[in-house]
């Protein structure tokens, strides 16, 4: 039916497209100059490994050395960076930088990292997944809302700086993963369980992430009407994990899986928060410290988390659970729950993560106007966070690494007989106290800020949080299920 209306409503859809595609390569264009660089390092440098040597060699050696074009003193300069962070991922990223890494080479072959080439090839799978994402979102509001409210979530997650952020600027393509995700949790409220178990191995085959999506199948599982199908769902999600590593299987044998899932949660960067506007990071700016071995009240600070984050989870599920089995918007807060304590208050955890709970909380905000506040507070957090380098020139808890610094030159110093040399001409004391203090002075600019965004970070979760745990299924809608048509 052509009419008026359905004619509005295509414009609308068309439009949002197109002013969420012109943005994201706007951003790509200066993303040479502004991004963050390290992480495009990364992936550039994976792909150039995965085109010459195909994708079976990225579990088994270090990435090579590479030009990178980056902005130094008012001029572009080409250097290389000394890290060599192996690849550990999931086997369908491994492919997705494949791909990408061979049209890296066709459109630019001295494969230079950080032009717009390289942003843009390295950047169109988190594109293409922030517009499938914005999708999922409307799909999962118009099952229990209004076509407008459809409408407004998916112009809203396309132009919100969280996700644009994540794909323009650190060069990341979290919402590929968060895309499939939600379509998972969209699979389940509409009992489409092959869908949904085949979208949660896509997830599982992006990043180790996807984990956190796992619990919502304990609603499905044990409150839903048709357990075994949703049990079984899950036995589809590790089909397509497995054939998507089949050939790493073949190759390596089970080194993909280490490197994946156990070597990455458990071992990866052990501190207290990267980075991450959370409980952890008010302990970081009261102590400036980032160890996790520290105690509280002779406990180790990890083990304070992770016991909090189990408590958390376990009750928050268990209330969810009984409140919510019989009506599939539980599989909703469900999905925002487990994020939501994860990332406030469980320790190792990224500035990015907190990308996780935006999704599911839009959806809710779209049913329920008491999400509203949260949303609001935790969109500015989000923002915050992902955009750290650009305002943070001092990091809270570095100041080991300026001791090591200047006790690696002081050494160098005396080795060749120069003290002078160490940037300490009165001695180790007398240079460590004067690095000490620009330390000091570089925290002082911008820890009051750092103090204010953790604050609305945690009143954020807390109403979220609160939100989450007093909304009340009607008994009808609730045995209506969702609407047939999305």
């Amino acid at each position: 039916m052509n009419s008026p209306s359905n004619r509005r409503n295509l414009r609308f859809w068309v439009v949002m497209t197109i002013l969420g595609v012109v943005l994201r390569l706007l951003l790509i264009l200066l993303s040479p100059r502004w991004g963050y660089l390290f992480d495009h390092d990364d992936a550039v440098r994976w792909g150039i490994q995965a085109a010459d040597h195909g994708s079976l060699s990225l579990y088994e050696e270090p990435p090579p050395h590479w030009d990178i074009r980056c902005w130094h003193a008012g001029q572009w300069v080409i250097t290389q960076r000394p890290d060599q962070r192996g690849f550990h991922y999931p086997p369908l990223t491994a492919h997705l930088l494949h791909a990408s890494g061979l049209a890296h080479l066709a459109l630019s072959p001295d494969r230079t990292v950080n032009t717009i080439t390289s942003r843009l090839v390295f950047s169109v799978w988190g594109m293409a997944g922030e517009i499938l994402l914005a999708w999922g979102c409307a799909a999962l509001v118009r099952a229990y809302g209004s076509a407008r409210g459809a409408r407004w979530t998916y112009g809203l997650v396309l132009l919100v700086p969280p996700f644009w952020l994540d794909t323009c600027y650190w060069g990341q393509f979290d919402a590929a993963l968060l895309a499939a995700s939600v379509g998972a949790v969209w699979a389940l409220l509409r009992r489409r369980w092959m869908l949904a178990g085949v979208l949660l191995g896509v997830a599982a085959a992006l990043k180790p992430q996807a984990l956190l999506v796992m619990p919502v199948w304990l609603i499905a599982v044990v409150g839903g009407p048709q357990r075994f199908r949703a049990a079984l769902s899950i036995g589809w999600a590790a089909l397509v994990l497995l054939l998507c590593a089949l050939p790493h299987t073949l190759h390596g044998g089970w080194t993909w899986w280490w490197i994946s899932y156990p070597q990455t949660l458990s071992a990866e960067f052990p501190a207290t928060t990267l980075n991450a506007f959370n409980l952890w990071y008010a302990d970081l700016l009261c102590c400036d410290s980032l160890d996790v071995s520290a105690t509280w009240f002779g406990v180790a600070k990890e083990t304070w988390g992770r016991g909090l984050a189990f408590a958390g989870l376990a009750g928050g599920a268990g209330w969810i659970l009984r409140r919510w089995r019989r009506d599939p918007r539980g599989l909703v807060l469900m999905a925002l729950w487990v994020p939501l304590i994860s990332v406030m208050v469980a320790p190792r955890v990224h500035e990015r993560y907190l990308l996780l709970v935006v999704p599911f909380l839009v959806v809710l905000t779209m049913w329920w106007r008491r999400f509203l506040p949260s949303l609001v507070l935790l969109l500015v957090v989000a923002t915050c966070q992902m955009t750290w380098p650009l305002w943070i020139g001092t990091p809270a808890g570095t100041w080991p690494n300026h001791v090591e610094a200047e006790t690696q030159r002081h050494i160098a110093a005396q080795e060749i007989g120069e003290v002078a040399l160490s940037g300490a001409a009165d001695g180790f004391d007398r240079g460590l106290a004067v690095r000490r203090a620009a330390y000091l002075e570089g925290r002082a600019g911008t820890k009051p800020i750092e103090w204010g965004v953790t604050l609305i970070a945690l009143l954020g979760a807390a109403l979220a949080a609160g939100a989450t745990l007093s909304v009340t299924p009607p008994p009808r809608e609730g045995r209506d299920g969702p609407r047939q048509s999305a």
